[in-house]
């Protein structure tokens, strides 16, 4: 340890969309603040994430669209090439690190790379340097959960799958969660041979079942072979350099072989050789235990914030971005902050994309709420006929007493946009007559909305 023990007003650990927006609000009252990040700046989302992703899978979209409509006006060969996707991918990924640590020491914020470890409840260590801080921000997020299974060491992760050099033919996803669907949807269209396999029975358990069985057809459909209910017992490495995976499936044993097998189940806290029991804070199932302040139980001026935080909100990006706004509320003002309550949308960015915003039919049914449900096949609609897209599914969930809006479900190539609609009348309370008497602009993907119901 080095004997200099620098003192903060605040130390931010972790300087994703949570950590990096709470550094420089503090920064901008006048607080010295101290920000630590063991990866690259920016965190997951724009790093290794959302942002990425969306940059592979928008190209393949642009592929899966004008596949379809090859003779109706389009001609010519394409194909998809993932050195060139990579290379394009990388051009949006390089600067992010560097720019955000450069903002923030700009910001006179001191950066620190390097694992934070707890000495107590008010000092952390970074390598040879000892930080202290009044107070101390968590938001180190979440990492691939570990799989504990023999083996479970030679899985691909997610973070890694983005910096693979080439892709291998035969690809095999561990777990039925977002990343599976979404690079198995990317592989597929590269032409590569992909399995899926999921524990449990419904794979994307937080979306509605009916609609998640409509995105399993058309992922079979694409020629990915989706098993459920298979657990997998054992991964080793095969002899022709390639991987060979036990599995049990309805008690029975099997075996699946493939060149590439990847992550694709949950994650867990990223809290490893953090020593949080040294400052006495306690870990949930899903994350650091906290109150509605985002403090932890055991000391008021610890805060756990983002993915990394048990406090039963989704592990999403701007769910971060909202939690660390009330977290200084109450930081800078010590107001009294209410939960986030706001409907949050939520996508799957395979093509077609499933989105979900609101409750899920299953939640309805299991907290006995009161629900009308309409669900339709829009395929035939003009929208989507004029581009050969034969998945579109639109389930709505309303309030039979009020007309509400309460749930909203879609698997379309426009879900992501349409979603954001459904959360806008949900959050103003809207019944399904009200969004329906909107003039939309014709011909689009809004001016549907009215035919849903």
């Amino acid at each position: 340890m080095g004997l200099m023990t620098s003192t903060y007003d605040l130390i931010v650990i972790g300087s994703g969309p949570a950590g990096g927006r709470a550094a420089n609000q503090a920064r901008k009252k006048g607080w010295k603040v101290a920000i630590v990040e063991e990866r690259e700046f920016g965190g997951t989302c724009p790093n290794r994430g959302c942002d990425p992703k969306k940059v592979l899978v928008g190209i393949s979209e642009i592929y899966d669209n004008a596949q379809r409509v090859m003779g109706s006006g389009l001609k010519g060969e394409v194909h998809l090439d993932w050195q060139e996707l990579k290379t394009f991918k990388d051009k949006f990924v390089e600067p992010v690190s560097p720019s955000i640590e450069e903002s923030l020491k700009n910001e006179g914020i001191d950066t620190f790379k390097g694992k934070a470890v707890f000495q107590d409840a008010k000092t952390i260590s970074v390598g040879d340097q000892t930080l202290a801080g009044q107070k101390i921000i968590i938001a180190t997020g979440a990492k691939p959960a570990t799989l504990p299974v023999e083996g479970g060491d030679l899985l691909t992760t997610s973070d890694e799958f983005f910096e693979l050099e080439e892709l291998p033919d035969r690809i095999l996803f561990v777990g039925g969660g977002y990343i599976s669907f979404e690079f198995a949807h990317l592989c597929a269209r590269l032409g590569k041979d992909v399995i899926i396999l999921h524990r449990g029975r419904n794979v994307l358990e937080s979306f509605d079942h009916e609609m998640t069985n409509k995105l399993i057809e058309l992922t079979k459909d694409l020629g990915v072979d989706i098993h459920v209910g298979t657990e997998v017992t054992a991964i080793e490495k095969a002899q022709d350099g390639g991987y060979r995976l036990n599995v049990k499936k309805f008690d029975h044993e099997h075996e699946f072989k493939a060149d590439l097998v990847v992550h694709g189940g949950g994650r867990s806290p990223n809290v490893d050789g953090m020593q949080l029991d040294k400052a006495g804070i306690e870990l949930g199932e899903k994350g650091i235990k906290v109150n509605d302040f985002y403090q932890t139980q055991s000391h008021s001026h610890i805060y756990a914030v983002g993915d990394v935080a048990e406090n039963g909100q989704p592990p999403l990006t701007p769910v971060a971005g909202e939690e660390v706004r009330r977290l200084l509320q109450h930081l800078f003002e010590e107001e009294e902050i209410s939960p986030v309550n706001t409907p949050v949308p939520s996508v799957v960015f395979t093509y077609p994309k499933l989105a979900k915003v609101g409750l899920t039919q299953q939640e309805a049914s299991s907290q006995n709420i009161p629900y009308e449900v309409q669900s339709k096949n829009i395929a035939s609609f003009f929208s989507y006929k004029r581009t050969n897209e034969n998945g579109a599914y639109v389930k709505i969930l309303t309030n039979p007493l009020t007309n509400e809006i309460i749930g909203a479900h879609l698997l379309t190539s426009s879900a992501e946009h349409l979603i954001n609609i459904f959360a806008l009348a949900m959050k103003k309370k809207m019944t399904k007559q009200e969004l329906s008497s909107f003039l939309w602009a014709y011909p689009s993907e809004e001016s549907d909305i009215p035919s849903f119901f």
